[in-house]
């Protein structure tokens, strides 16, 4: 047997499992072939090429579960590695157990979100790389840094109870850092499941425009401010949203949406969406970690909380259904979308009296999940608005907010979104720009 053929792979670890008596058995295989580039000082620095496979098994026997990961994957060693997963159960404590559902599914691979492209695309990265780095200087970047990563991964699961199946995704995303000076900086983003998708032009500009802008950046007032936030700073925010929806952060005492189902907890045209598969979407597969189909699942809409996320003990728990979650341990988003609204960028710069755009962030910190009270460091091209139009650049701040006011106080949505997934976005979200009233800025070095 090939140690990449996935499916092998799974018969191996289920059968060792079966043979050792176990109640419930599940195989999750991947592989992975990731092709990146990496420039700096507007240079190609390093091309990289990356294949990786590993398993992940999920065993249970009279009430006691244990799952582990290996990327050993000959036959002796997968079987000696279920033998001695199953061994460990033994001195563990019994847990809330939920046997895997007996009828067997058959799962197909979903294509949505799959471009035969990019499976060899590494001989056209230096350009697409060439065309950001040239795009940004064009717009006022003197020097930029960034890398862009594209990849294939294909995943395979088989469970006790005989439910398989295949899926596999593409996905290529551009970082860019352009400097008009040594604290003048912008970034651009480019995200796609498919080639044609992918825009490093636009991502170059963006990055080498807020450079320019940001030469003579000064630090705000104190105070608080209407907000507009870029789709890459809604994400990373309307991540950690996502996160608290998970049954698993509120039995754990985490998540600050914990009894608030059916209740406000957003301002009424805001909607946040959870999908399985979404054409466009560069996360997700067609089955979960439990071998559930996953779905479409609507987590806020019209500003109402509606759904947790969950698993088959969760779902137990909570006396509902599975929403294809699953996380053997914690239920997880796969691709969020936010709704969209009905204006564009500038409609919404018009409609600030006193305001700030952040178009960048990083080191988003809670002070408290059970409150959802956050705090992040805007950087990148970052601006003031006084009545209507941009008066200057901005540089030395941070923003705190608690996560339900941010979102009851979002008034405007933009009609354009975009896919983000990057160092400071895990989920893949599909995102407009998001204007909120009253957040809270401070200097940051005060």
């Amino acid at each position: 047997m090939s140690p990449l053929d996935l499916e092998g792979i799974n018969e191996d670890a289920v059968s060792a499992a079966e043979k050792l008596g176990a109640d419930d058995a599940v195989a999750l295989s991947a592989r992975s072939t990731d092709k990146m580039i990496r420039f700096a000082n507007s240079t190609v620095t390093v091309v990289n090429h990356v294949e990786e496979a590993e398993l992940t098994v999920y065993l249970a026997k009279n009430r006691r579960r244990a799952i582990a990961s290996t990327s050993n994957l000959e036959s002796a060693s997968i079987r000696k590695f279920v033998r001695d997963l199953f061994d460990s159960m033994k001195g563990l404590p019994v847990s809330e157990y939920v046997p895997l559902p007996d009828k067997a599914q058959k799962f197909s691979p979903s294509k949505v979100s799959y471009d035969k492209k990019l499976d060899d695309v590494g001989e056209v990265l230096p350009e697409l790389a060439k065309t950001a780095i040239t795009s940004s200087h064009a717009a006022g970047g003197k020097r930029s840094a960034g890398v862009i990563d594209a990849g294939v991964v294909t995943y395979a699961i088989l469970t006790s109870t005989g439910t398989r199946g295949t899926d596999a995704r593409t996905s290529i995303t551009l970082n860019i850092r352009s400097f008009a000076q040594k604290d003048a900086s912008g970034h651009g983003l480019s995200c796609s499941s498919t080639l044609s998708g992918f825009d490093p032009t636009m991502a170059g500009e963006r990055a080498g425009c807020d450079a320019k802008k940001m030469v003579e950046a000064s630090e705000p007032e104190a105070g608080t401010y209407e907000v507009l936030l870029s789709p890459t700073v809604a994400a990373n925010i309307i991540e950690t949203v996502a996160a608290s929806a998970s049954a698993f952060s509120v039995d754990a005492g985490t998540s600050y949406l914990a009894e608030k189902l059916n209740r406000k907890v957003a301002a009424q045209d805001f909607n946040l969406t959870d999908h399985g598969t979404v054409a466009g979407g560069l996360g997700g597969r067609v089955f979960d970690d439990e071998g559930t189909r996953t779905s479409v699942t609507p987590i806020i809409q019209e500003g109402v909380l509606k759904q947790y996320l969950h698993n088959l003990t969760t779902a137990r728990k909570w006396k509902t259904r599975t929403t294809g979650s699953a996380g053997f341990v914690t239920p997880r988003p796969w691709n969020l979308e936010v709704g969209k609204g009905d204006s564009s960028f500038d409609e919404m710069v018009r409609e600030m009296k006193r305001g700030i755009v952040l178009t960048s962030n990083w080191y988003t910190r809670f002070k408290n999940y059970r409150t959802g009270e956050f705090s992040t460091v805007p950087r990148d091209g970052a601006y003031l608005v006084e009545n209507g139009e941009v008066a200057r650049a901005l540089k030395g701040m941070r923003a705190g907010d608690d996560l339900q006011r941010i979102l009851s106080s979002v008034r405007l949505l933009s009609r354009g979104r975009e896919w983000i997934e990057w160092w400071e976005v895990d989920t893949p979200t599909l995102c407009p720009w998001v204007l909120v009233d009253g957040v809270k800025i401070t200097r940051a070095y005060e």
